[in-house]
């Protein structure tokens, strides 16, 4: 008995040694580790500059697209020569070379182009921030518990602390002849299923924190660590607004995005009108074969320049209803997303009504919880007198710790789930 109870006097120092060096992590430190090595925040902002990257300004539809050209290229064949009224070999050796340019002095269809592919950057800019909330209430689901199991376990300690101290003094009395065997094995058997309970408490909050930690991947961040009681949270006064949600708010602008679509399809029913230039020249002779080929080009390029300036416009008739049918199915589009957008107004409405009431009864019933811990303590403090002096058997005295255990942890569970709930209402709105 004595071995057993040396063990465990170690193994508590051991477990006070290690929070005593435990690296001290507060629920706002846990947050700002995990956003600066979580993958998917890296990947949404490569997104986001792909988007940038492929927005082009209103202005860039209307400069030009200039071009050079060459070409060469050999003409076999006959013709009748006017002067003696006989057909002779016609082979011409020709070479062309151009400069190019086109300009869209007007161009419906890419009318809304710009502010389309300024929609795609807002919309994965908001699709960031989704992901931030979402990353921000895993870690607090994560903190919360490992918190809670490690704020358990202290008090498991306490009460463990107790019951060595009445195995220790039974023992003595037991070994003086003033105690029956039995009452020494019946605190041993108590003693042990508070060792038992405290190494399950102790393994889930291990796994706990490793689950934390994991979801952090940051290097500063060891399995030796010990969570901070988050600082109390009192709700606001003025009203939590569902129109602010980085969901809603993302919602709106890919609803707009698609009615920027429909005005787009509605441009290619306009004309359009390009304005053309090119400047060339070019160079010819007569050749026998192949092997005629010239390329001394001697005065004809200099010579035989001209220049082509025109306008071009496209009225759009009949377009085999492909536009109409995009008109359509962009339009059925819309009222999905309206739906969608509904929906997802009346699960955060939901939400929001759900955790403030469970906050609001939470709050409510910690008075009572206050109350039923102090008198948990007195009546445990009393039958411990009570056993003590051999009034009470252990089963007496067992009820009574663990009444005061069962109060102490729902105590811990509530003001725990009010902050959970408190910081979701936070994130969320």
């Amino acid at each position: 008995m004595n071995k057993l109870l040396n063990f465990f006097l170690l193994l508590m120092l051991m477990l006070f040694s290690y929070e005593g060096k435990a690296q001290q992590l507060s629920l706002i430190q846990c947050l700002e580790y995990g956003k600066e090595n979580q993958p998917d925040f890296k990947m949404q902002q490569l997104k986001i500059n792909q988007k940038k990257e492929t927005k082009r300004s209103f202005g860039s539809q209307f400069l030009p697209e200039i071009g050079m050209s060459a070409s060469h290229a050999y003409s076999f064949g006959s013709s009748i020569n006017p002067s003696n009224n006989n057909r002779e070999p016609s082979n011409i050796q020709s070479d062309n070379f151009s400069v190019d340019a086109r300009i869209n002095v007007f161009d419906y269809s890419k009318w809304n182009q710009s502010k389309i592919q300024q929609l795609d950057v807002e919309i994965e800019k908001l699709q960031f921030q989704v992901i931030e909330n979402t990353f921000e209430l895993l870690v607090l689901e994560k903190f919360m518990k490992a918190l809670s199991l490690q704020q358990w376990k202290k008090s498991t300690l306490y009460q463990i602390g107790n019951s060595k101290e009445q195995l220790q003094r039974i023992s003595k009395e037991v070994e003086q002849g003033k105690r029956a065997k039995s009452d020494l094995y019946d605190i041993q058997v108590i003693f042990l299923q508070d060792e038992q309970t405290l190494s399950k408490i102790t393994e889930d909050e291990i796994l706990a924190k490793l689950e934390l930690i994991q979801l952090l991947n940051h290097p500063s961040v060891t399995v030796n660590i010990e969570l901070q009681m988050p600082e109390k949270v009192d709700l606001r006064e003025t009203d939590f607004n569902i129109d602010q949600n980085i969901s809603l708010l993302k919602h709106e602008i890919i609803l707009e995005k698609s009615k920027e679509e429909v005005k787009q399809l509605k441009n290619l029913f306009m004309p359009t009108l390009q304005f053309n230039y090119s400047y060339g020249t070019f160079f010819a002779q007569k050749i026998n074969n192949f092997s005629d080929t010239n390329l001394q080009f001697g005065s004809q390029l200099k010579d035989n320049k001209n220049q082509y300036v025109g306008l071009s416009l496209y009225i759009p008739i009949f377009q085999k209803g492909n536009a109409l049918q995009k008109q359509n199915l962009k339009r059925l589009e819309q009222q999905v997303l309206i739906a969608e957008q509904e929906k997802e107004q009346k699960r955060l409405n939901d939400l929001k009504d759900v955790l403030i009431q469970k906050v609001n009864s939470l709050q409510l019933l910690e008075n009572n919880l206050n109350d039923l811990v102090t008198a948990s303590k007195k009546a445990f403090e009393t039958t411990a007198q009570k056993y003590l002096f051999d009034k009470v058997d252990a089963s007496v005295y067992k009820m009574a710790k663990n009444q005061l255990l069962q109060a102490e942890y729902d105590l811990l569970a509530n003001r725990l789930d009010q902050l959970y709930f408190k910081q979701q209402l936070e994130i969320n709105f």
